[in-house]
């Protein structure tokens, strides 16, 4: 027999870990800021975007599944909500690898003045 207490322990632990493994994501690529530019910045900002996905999820699956969802199926009804995350997860990912694949901008050139003697 299924202990659904268990079960919801378990999707609660996997949806805390899928929103705080992108946030942990973007602190990291914000301390690279400085060092990296605009690479670390476009990985900052996909790992944001991706973050919001599995909390659309979770909400829409405990408020709206009832209301909205009312004439469809139950596994009609979550896979509609799946796919409403969809674009959240393939834009975050699309940043981060522009992030990771583009070349690092140039420093400019520093010109120092060579000492009088």
């Amino acid at each position: 027999m299924t202990d659904y207490r268990t079960v919801g322990f378990i999707n609660l632990f996997i949806t805390a870990v899928s929103v705080l493994v992108p946030l942990i994501g973007a602190v990291v690529a914000g301390t690279f800021i400085r060092r990296r530019g605009r690479n670390a910045r476009l990985a900052m900002i996909g790992c944001l975007v991706t973050a919001p996905g599995p909390l659309v999820f979770v909400l829409g699956s405990a408020f709206g599944l009832d209301t909205v969802f009312s004439g469809l199926e139950p596994l009609m009804a979550m896979t509609l909500l799946s796919a409403i995350t969809v674009p959240f997860h393939l834009i975050g990912l699309a940043l981060i690898v522009a992030g990771a694949l583009t070349a690092p901008a140039q420093p400019a050139p520093q010109f120092y003045a060579a000492p009088l003697h």
